[in-house]
């Protein structure tokens, strides 16, 4: 992607906020123990973790990083914050990084945010912390406990230039009228910016000045599979603005239906299944950061030329959310009935599931606590 592609290595390569980059360069060059942690706040797109990576490296620190879901509790920062300061006072060159700080309060902040304030107020290490929003709060007390420098939205003059550079060595041209449309669409954010000029340019003919429009199930799996090139797949997937679920179930629905077989279905298969680990492990941890990883997972289902097309699926909606719902609740059944006869979830479906079933066929038993009853009593009888 070309947010990746041109991102800056260098501060004389970003664009914008040249007092907060200055500032920022600044507290890094006159750093010492004890000196404040440096508190990056602004919205997203403006700099705040390239900066970040940028003094890391310049001045020769190894950089730790850290986001909202990593410090949203005590134990968490135990276990990255102590190694790394041991390995500071080993080789002096380490940096820590705390990305999305203002993530970590709320009803996830396990002792996170109490961890966060008292490493801030014995600082061994350069630390610097990145926030979207200033907010209220805990938020406050961070602010005290840090050198504050404010990032602001890039101006749309300094966007246009960036982006302009960044078409000629692309060698692209776009009309003035949609340069400047994806300029005002960006407010600020370069990322933002760069993801919709590419999809533009690869994707959706910006010769003729055609506008974006958010891609559908339907039409999305079908541009996808029609590309001529993985970018411009990459992009079609960058316009699917649906449910991450749902994206996935288009994909499958297509796949699975497709006259595709062999090797290349087996290859498709496990791309799926990665996309479908991937967000089972965002609903679970609710670290919503690993989003970013769905497309590219998704984009290598890509091949030029595969027989694949949009097929709805071949069983109605409503008998597919009841079998998922109700895989659901079996697998939540077996897990309570589990501990409440010390066993595990797996072994229960195995041993115990057929003659609760029965119990529940015969009349016999109406709840699960029931059944742990029957059990429990049954195993102290003699006999």
């Amino acid at each position: 992607m070309w947010s990746e592609r041109y991102r800056p290595v260098t501060l004389s390569g970003m664009v914008g906020n040249e007092e907060a980059r200055s500032e920022a360069a600044g507290w890094l060059a006159g750093w010492k123990p004890g000196t404040k942690p440096l508190l990056l706040t602004g919205p997203p797109g403006t700099g705040k973790t390239t900066i970040a990576w940028i003094l890391a490296g310049a001045h020769g620190y190894d950089m730790v990083g850290l986001n909202a879901s990593d410090a949203r509790s005590k134990s968490r920062i135990n276990q990255i914050i102590p190694p790394a300061l041991v390995n500071a006072g080993l080789s002096g060159r380490t940096m820590i990084f705390v990305d999305e700080v203002d993530g970590i309060y709320g009803r996830s902040d396990y002792g996170g945010a109490e961890a966060l304030l008292r490493l801030l107020k014995d600082a061994a290490v350069p630390i610097v912390l990145a926030a979207n929003h200033e907010g209220a709060g805990k938020m406050r007390d961070i602010i005290k406990a840090s050198r504050h420098v404010r990032f602001r939205p890039v101006p749309p003059r300094l966007l246009r230039l960036h982006l302009q550079g960044v078409f000629r060595r692309e060698g692209i041209q776009m009309g003035p009228g949609t340069v400047i449309r994806v300029v005002a669409e960006s407010r600020g954010d370069i990322r933002s910016m760069l993801n919709l000029a590419q999809s533009l340019a690869t994707g959706f003919s910006p010769e003729t000045e055609r506008p974006v429009q958010e891609a559908d199930a339907e039409e999305g799996v079908e541009a996808f599979f029609k590309a001529k090139s993985p970018s411009e797949a990459a992009s079609v997937l960058y316009s699917m603005q649906m449910d991450p679920r749902e994206k996935i179930n288009a994909f499958y629905s297509a796949v699975v239906s497709s006259r595709v077989g062999g090797r290349q279905l087996s290859r498709m298969l496990e791309v799926l299944s990665r996309a479908d680990i991937l967000h089972g492990r965002i609903m679970a941890t609710q670290n919503w950061r690993l989003l970013r990883y769905l497309n590219p997972i998704l984009a290598e289902l890509y091949r030029e030329g595969l027989p694949v097309r949009y097929t709805r699926y071949s069983l109605p909606f409503p008998l597919l959310t009841r079998i998922r719902f109700d895989g659901r609740k079996l697998r939540e059944l077996n897990a309570f009935m589990g501990r409440s006869l010390r066993m595990s979830g797996s072994s229960f479906a195995a041993m115990g599931l057929p003659f609760y079933l029965k119990l529940i066929g015969a009349g016999k038993v109406e709840a699960p606590e029931r059944f742990a009853e029957i059990i429990a009593k049954e195993a102290s009888s003699p006999g």
